[in-house]
């Protein structure tokens, strides 16, 4: 086997946004309904510790229906990359929602890191929850930043 390239960090980040994937799609008999891969291997790829992850065309199959592009967007990081939606709606006030959005979305980020983090050891709910939300926040500061982008100076 040859050597990795990437931090460990990196991997976990795969197996959470595999995890992420899942859920969207309402758990792994749900995910196994929608590629050709059964359900115990869906469950190999979510799982930490684990050296399998899901190959590009399972992963397609899954964040097309489940509509969030989790472990491609993991992928685009663990490479120095942010994916960027293509297609921006251009609708007056719609920059005006995404940064009132963002503001939400970072205060809700903050409230639950402030209860996280009053004690020792992040829990691993409190540490999903904490993803969950920087994962939002992610989206939706991607579509802002995307709209600004594709905005006519």
């Amino acid at each position: 086997m040859t050597e990795r390239q990437f931090a460990p960090a990196d991997y976990n980040a795969m197996k959470t946004a595999m995890k992420l994937v899942i859920a969207d799609l309402g758990g792994i008999d749900a995910a196994a309904s929608c590629t050709r891969v059964g359900r115990s291997q869906i469950a190999d790829y979510g799982v930490s510790g684990k050296d399998t992850f899901a190959p590009a065309d399972v992963v397609m199959d899954l964040e097309r229906v489940g509509g969030t592009p989790h472990v491609t967007a993991a992928l685009a990081r663990a490479q120095g990359y942010m994916l960027v939606p293509i297609d921006m709606p251009r609708e007056r006030g719609v920059l005006a929602s995404l940064m009132a959005e963002i503001g939400r979305d970072v205060g809700e980020l903050f409230a639950t890191a402030a209860t996280a983090l009053a004690h020792d050891k992040l829990t691993d709910q409190e540490r999903q929850d904490l993803l969950r939300e920087l994962d939002t926040l992610r989206r939706v500061s991607s579509e802002a930043f995307a709209f600004l982008m594709c905005v006519p100076a």
